[in-house]
């Protein structure tokens, strides 16, 4: 299933006003998702004030990891989240070619990490920035699209999350713009149009290699790691 919306899925926003464990590329991809998003932003503020009410109404939280206090903090931390973020800092010198459209959260983990964007060849119009890859074959990543281009059909072996920094794409007659991000289960087979007019720069979370039916871009898979 492919599904567009301002939105993760509850348990995304429930998780992280739990204090549940997420893995870095997961924790990224949901506060880059906040930054840029007001109406996301605005929903988890009420996700939490929802959390917050019911574990109030509950009398024995004994076996809870978590209690109100805990939710309302985070209601806290939301509440200031409506308000645009201070313009980032000045990037760093060493940080060549950086997108301006970037998360200041996503830069601050670019730099903390000591992370280097290498824009590497993915297909004619498409390079990819590799970020972080952890267990599962779990891989963070950002994909730079040229205006019109089309990516291939392909499937998916695990789930695929694609944030939009900057610029528009097309799946379908579904199309998403900045804030927006498309879930893709390992049942889903697309093929994406980049929109015409601006370059298309996302923030990808992915689980294991992309599945192409054509043998060719099969075997480009070796040299592009996706």
């Amino acid at each position: 299933m492919s599904r567009r919306g301002y939105f993760l899925e509850q348990g995304w926003y429930l998780d992280h006003a739990a204090g549940a464990s997420m893995s870095p590329g997961q924790d990224m991809l949901l506060r880059s998702h906040l930054e840029v998003s007001v109406p996301a932003r605005a929903h988890a503020v009420s996700m939490a004030r929802i959390g917050g009410a019911m574990l109030e109404s509950v009398e024995d939280k004994g076996e809870l990891a978590f209690d109100a206090d805990d939710i309302f903090a985070l209601d806290e931390a939301f509440d200031a989240a409506r308000t645009p973020p201070e313009p980032a800092a000045a990037i760093p010198a060493a940080a060549v070619d950086r997108p301006e459209c970037l998360p200041a959260v996503l830069c601050d983990f670019i730099d903390r990490e000591g992370i280097k964007l290498r824009w590497e060849f993915l297909g004619p119009g498409l390079r990819k920035a590799m970020l972080w890859h952890g267990e599962r074959d779990e891989r963070l990543w950002l994909l730079r699209a040229r205006p019109g281009v089309a990516i291939p059909r392909h499937g998916h072996r695990g789930t695929e999350l694609t944030l939009v920094l900057q610029g528009s794409f097309l799946d379908g007659d579904q199309r998403y713009v900045r804030g927006d991000v498309e879930e893709a289960d390992p049942g889903v087979e697309h093929d994406i149009q980049i929109g015409e007019g601006e370059e298309c720069i996302c923030l990808a979370l992915t689980q294991g290699k992309l599945r192409f039916d054509d043998p060719l871009l099969r075997a480009l898979q070796v040299f592009t790691g996706l």
